[in-house]
């Protein structure tokens, strides 16, 4: 994989070539950058996330999200995933194609194909892309969700779908529409990416025979979630007088996971460095999920159903096309690239 070339946006280029773009620096007026370590899990420890900094579990229609539904929620998330992953290796589908579309397509038909497809048809991409569209859909989907459980009980649906029909009235079921469209999304999305990352700078035998392995050094070399973004707040002034309280913090954990003070070789992809690690979190350089304080909603189940997917790819005789010589990773809030074309090898 040496010879291959990845080309990032300009503006990721930019963190990475720019040596004034570490520790604590000034993004603009309102913005600061931080990509020091420990400073970076101080800063996401000083306080928990503010709601609307959420990405699934936002406030829906300006209501927070009760603990009680996150716990639900989390639950049935978790029951699909562990369906999925610990099913037995199907014939199919073939996992050619174009990644992260291909797998994007693929989680979602292996988690959520059986639901009702008032709900299903929100699990599309192009569902989630247009921002004013989405409470029109939701609110379209709830009513002919309705309509449809007056006729009949789905049967064999997922968890997360058997919780948009239980609720007990039209404002619930409304709610319940949305977050199972964030949520599955976010899942099929986040799984996919860190997926295709993993395809793009592992070997097929190296995932075959330590996928973790891969995995984890994936998340430090192409982490998904390449960076936090947190609102000003007087907490952040307390652990470092730099930033000031008018200032958003952005953390960058793609420029920290790659400081060569901390690790050898760190733009190189070696997953030999995780052997025998039995926590790569406890380290003050390694953040592929936040902070332990408030970590990603759903960090055992991306890894679970990334170390499936990708064993599965292996398994089938599936790998990146060693034709394939590039790939360009735009400036998204997921970093992956664009393209990966796998195929059978």
């Amino acid at each position: 994989m040496d010879n291959r070339t990845i080309h990032y946006h300009k503006e990721i280029r930019r963190l990475f070539d720019d040596p004034s773009q570490r520790g604590v620096f000034r993004i603009d007026e309102q913005t600061v950058g931080v990509t020091d370590g420990p400073l970076s899990k101080a800063i996401l420890a000083a306080r928990p996330m503010y709601d609307f900094e959420r990405i699934v579990f936002k406030p829906i229609l300006g209501q927070p999200i009760a603990k009680a539904t996150f716990s639900a929620v989390m639950r049935a998330v978790g029951q699909d995933a562990r369906r999925v992953a610990e099913s037995p290796p199907e014939p199919g589908p073939r996992l050619a194609g174009r990644w992260p579309d291909a797998g994007y397509i693929y989680l979602q038909k292996r988690l959520y194909a059986s639901d009702p497809w008032p709900i299903f048809a929100l699990t599309h991409r192009v569902a989630n892309r247009t921002g004013l569209l989405k409470p029109l859909m939701d609110g379209l989907s709830s009513r002919l969700m309705t309509r449809l459980l007056h006729r009949y009980a789905p049967i064999n649906s997922s968890a997360l779908a058997q919780l948009v029909s239980e609720a007990p009235d039209a404002h619930e079921r409304r709610r319940a529409v949305t977050l199972y469209r964030r949520t599955a999304r976010s899942m099929c999305i986040t799984v996919a990416c860190l997926v295709t990352n993993a395809l793009w700078l592992a070997s097929a035998r190296d995932a075959r025979e330590r996928a973790r392995d891969c995995i984890t050094e994936t998340l430090r070399l192409m982490p998904p979630a390449w960076m936090y973004h947190r609102n000003a707040c007087q907490e952040f002034t307390a652990v470092d007088a730099r930033i000031r309280e008018t200032d958003d913090v952005l953390v960058i954990p793609l420029i920290t996971q790659r400081d060569p003070r901390h690790w050898p070789d760190a733009d190189a992809y070696e997953p030999d460095r995780w052997l025998g690690v039995s926590n790569p979190e406890a380290s003050d350089h390694y953040l592929p999920f936040g902070h332990s304080h408030d970590r990603c909603w759903a960090r055992e189940l991306v890894l679970m159903l990334a170390e499936h997917t990708i064993r599965q790819i292996a398994m089938q005789d599936h790998w990146t096309d060693s034709r394939q010589m590039s790939a360009h990773v735009p400036l998204k809030s997921l970093l992956c690239p664009a393209r990966v074309n796998v195929v059978a090898v």
